[in-house]
């Protein structure tokens, strides 16, 4: 059983390696249960888990909705049938030549799905150095539908923040991946059962093959041994349904992600 305030701990801002500008779905949420990865400074563990932008260099950020198909209201439970982001403004102070969008795009986040939205842009020279707090309006329908400022009054005592620093000081974050993998795709595509996943690897290690459906159900996840350099294998489509599908490889430094199209 969720309450209202634990509910709302979805919004916490979390980070992902991105491919064409695509948000990451970090599927740890679902193993370790949580509402989201990773949590939100707070006083008892005042550490700002995303991270830093830079004036003048391009900036992305993935936020991981894991939605639950219950919510406590005035001491009752009730279904909830999902949680939705205005598509403008539901994000306020974010740093000048920040936007953000979602994934799926209308910002609507089905119950017992994952979603997630990216914040990127490139912070303008109208910023200051600091620490810039955010607030993300969300809107939750349940037996009533109930707009919520959060954190505001919901957990006013944790914060999200992006901190913004002068050009040329953001070093890579842990879940930048780039120095790892150089490039994933797949060939057929669109394909009707099989495709070749092709894979350039920088470093040789373990990883975690994931695929999800387009409302961020995850349909397959797999275990793959990469070797430095290239590296292959084939997808089953088995019985998915046509559509198009968001696959991400990673392992605990963060992800890369494309998409693929089964067309029978």
């Amino acid at each position: 059983m969720l309450k209202i305030t634990t509910l709302f701990f979805l919004l916490i801002l979390s980070f992902g390696s991105l491919t064409a500008q695509m948000c990451v779905r970090d599927s740890s949420v679902l193993d370790s249960n949580a509402l989201v990865s990773p949590k939100a400074w707070s006083p008892t563990d005042p550490t700002i888990y995303t991270a830093p932008a830079c004036i003048n260099e391009p900036y992305s950020q993935s936020v991981t909705f894991n939605v639950p198909d219950k919510i406590t209201l005035s001491g009752f439970e009730f279904p909830l049938s999902k949680i939705t982001v205005a598509l403008t403004g539901a994000v306020t102070g974010l740093p000048a030549g920040l936007g953000y969008s979602c994934d799926p795009p209308n910002c609507e986040f089905l119950s017992n799905t994952l979603g997630c939205m990216l914040i990127s842009g490139t912070p303008t020279s109208a910023n200051t150095p600091g620490d810039k707090e955010l607030t993300i309006k969300v809107t939750a329908y349940s037996i009533i539908t109930q707009e919520i400022d959060f954190p505001g009054t919901i957990a006013p005592n944790n914060k999200y923040f992006i901190t913004v620093k002068p050009t040329g000081q953001c070093a890579s974050g842990t879940s930048d991946l780039s120095g790892q993998i150089a490039s994933v795709k797949n060939a057929p595509n669109p394909f009707a059962q099989y495709t070749q996943m092709m894979i350039e690897s920088l470093v040789s290690g373990e990883y975690t093959f994931q695929v999800f459906n387009v409302i961020g159900k995850k349909v397959n996840e797999q275990t793959v041994q990469l070797t430095e350099g290239r590296n292959q294998f084939t997808f089953d489509a088995g019985e998915l349904p046509n559509g198009t599908y968001f696959y991400s490889l990673g392992n605990r430094q963060g992800n890369v992600s494309n998409t693929f199209v089964i067309n029978r």
